[in-house]
């Protein structure tokens, strides 16, 4: 599990690295700038290509670090031109040492980027600290940089992209690369600011979390090694030592979903899945999961009533058989499905995942989440969010944390909200970014996938709060491996399941 901070963690991290452990700032300065030279050394050999590299640098530190990757690079035996803007307010105390080395060493410093060819170009105008759009001679020098024919190096954040949020401020510079320093940044991972990253790797410079002293991040993001987290097999055990999984999902002739959303549940571990559909679905879902517990319901025109009834208590029964209940998917909007999502918060001991319909209930209904008997997950796309708080979709694709720790906080769940950076937040104010995942996901499907890995991680006794940001992290890992083999247009959400297989297997 790795730290993700923002700009002021950042800074408050170099401050006391400094001021409290000591380590000089132009240490900190020179090793940041190494780092970005050995990566342009193993990713581009640039001291063999002996392409011409253009490095436009600021006169903040982020500035500085270009100008000592300058004289490290010219040292290499690189062709480097250095340029900054013509005007500077204030020039940092280590920028100007940086400056005066570059003045012994006799490299020059150009105010314009001339116009020739360069086979590079390292963009260290502004770090993580800009708040404010580009304008001017910075805009004008972002806008030239990016019309380039050139292999592109971002040092810490590509110039433009805000640290926190990822937006871009007017113009944003596109990296091929971008190499940041210490701590994952919220706004390389965020869009639109991760498109213009490009590939990011994170390089240890001589800050770690002891500099955050007693206020820790509560950002995270997981990597492969976090799966180990899933609970191991037993020796000596049986189906139901790894949990029941209740799917509450399909509504007539819709069988799809809860196929999906139940094998995912089986393919993640889980030991035993029931599935609650109507009548009409049992056939298919006899023939593409037969592992499944069928509990089946009819309903005629002509015993509406007694069918209520029937219902409301076979859905008690199956609720007291479960480990975790999953309900929404494919279900349909009928005043029928409120009732089922409603007697499911109401009675569930056992933690319940909202999806699809699910989460189309209850969006006039919000207060059943605060009289929700246990732990709910809630697990929206952008639309279903948009229903679930009155939100435009586009202010919730700008503002995608802050939409999910709000929501996760005001009706104490836990808020899967899906999206090419899928967040996942707390009720206690954590948070992970997810990583995993890519483009050809965006399929009919995936979300009901998604939704049976949870569950499955839920029913074999992982707590809701480490299932749902692992289980995201799985889901999207078993997305890419797919991809790889498929291609991304060809992605379905059966694939997806074939994915988990993989991924599980690989460990």
């Amino acid at each position: 599990m790795k730290i993700i901070v923002d700009s002021t963690q950042m800074k408050q991290c170099d401050k006391n690295t400094i001021e409290y452990f000591g380590v000089p700032s132009l240490v900190l300065m020179e090793r940041a700038a190494l780092s970005v030279v050995e990566e342009m050394e193993h990713c581009y050999m640039v001291s063999s290509s002996k392409k011409e590299i253009l490095l436009v640098c600021g006169y903040g530190n982020n500035g500085g670090d270009g100008l000592a990757a300058a004289r490290m690079l010219w040292q290499k035996g690189c062709f480097v031109t250095v340029v900054m803007p013509p005007e500077a307010k204030r020039v940092s105390p280590e920028t100007k040492v940086q400056l005066s080395i570059l003045e012994k060493y006799q490299i020059p410093v150009l105010h314009q980027i001339p116009d020739k060819p360069f086979g590079l170009v390292v963009d260290a105008l502004f770090g993580i600290g800009l708040t404010r759009e580009l304008t001017g001679i910075y805009r004008e020098f972002v806008m030239k940089m990016n019309e380039m024919d050139a292999v592109k190096v971002a040092i810490d954040i590509p110039s433009g992209i805000h640290g926190d949020s990822g937006a871009v401020m007017g113009v944003g510079f596109y990296a091929d690369l971008t190499v940041t320093f210490a701590f994952m940044k919220l706004g390389l991972l965020l869009f639109p600011g991760a498109q213009y990253a490009g590939r990011v790797i994170r390089k240890e410079i001589g800050i770690d979390s002891h500099s955050f002293l007693s206020e820790l991040p509560q950002v995270f993001c997981l990597d492969r090694s976090d799966l180990a987290s899933i609970p191991s097999r037993k020796v000596r055990s049986n189906k139901g030592s790894y949990g029941k999984v209740l799917t509450i999902a399909g509504g007539k002739n819709m069988a799809g979903a809860a196929f999906l959303s139940a094998k995912a549940s089986y393919l993640t571990g889980t030991g035993l899945v029931k599935v609650l559909t109507p009548e009409e679905n049992r056939i298919i879902l006899r023939q593409l999961l037969p592992e499944a517990i069928l509990e089946t319901y009819e309903q005629t025109a002509d015993n509406l009533e007694d069918f209520s009834i029937g219902l409301t208590n076979n859905l008690k029964k199956c609720i007291s058989w479960a480990s975790v209940i999953v309900a929404g998917p494919g279900l349909g909007t009928k005043a029928l499905v409120s009732d089922v999502i409603r007697i499911v918060l109401m009675n569930a001991a056992v933690p319940v995942i909202l999806d699809a319909d699910g989460l189309n209930s209850i969006s006039a209904h919000p207060h059943w989440l605060l009289e929700a008997k246990s732990t709910v997950i809630v697990t929206p796309h952008l639309g279903e969010m948009a229903r679930l708080t009155g939100k435009d979709i586009k202010a919730i694709q700008n503002n995608l944390m802050e939409t999910a720790c709000e929501f996760a906080r005001e009706y104490h769940v836990i808020c899967v909200l899906k999206d090419a950076r899928t967040i996942t937040a707390l009720p206690d104010g954590r948070v992970w970014v997810n990583t995993s995942g890519n483009n050809g996901m965006a399929t009919a499907g995936a979300g009901d996938v998604l939704t049976g890995v949870i569950a499955g991680l839920v029913g074999q006794g992982m707590e809701p709060e480490l299932a749902a940001p692992v289980g995201v992290y799985l889901h999207g890992a078993a997305g890419d491996v797919m991809a790889a083999e498929k291609g991304a247009y060809s992605l379905m959400a059966q694939d997806i399941l074939d994915g988990i297989v993989h991924v599980l297997a690989d460990g």
